[in-house]
């Protein structure tokens, strides 16, 4: 199963969300996203998830 990364750096970024959901709908994929808008992102779980993840994608 591939894992993809969704690493998200602007809020309520619509095209990032449409890509998530339609990579969700593949059986195929394991889709992660990390929110890094919030106010104590957690860096240690992002660096954890980067290294797990098949594909990163910045947002």
């Amino acid at each position: 199963m591939r894992r993809i990364l969704h690493i998200r750096t602007r809020p309520d970024d619509a095209l990032a969300q449409t890509v998530a959901t339609q990579q969700r709908a593949d059986a195929q994929c394991q889709v992660e996203t990390v929110d890094l808008t919030v106010p104590e992102p957690d860096y240690d779980a992002l660096l954890e998830s980067i290294f797990d993840a098949d594909s990163i994608e910045v947002w």
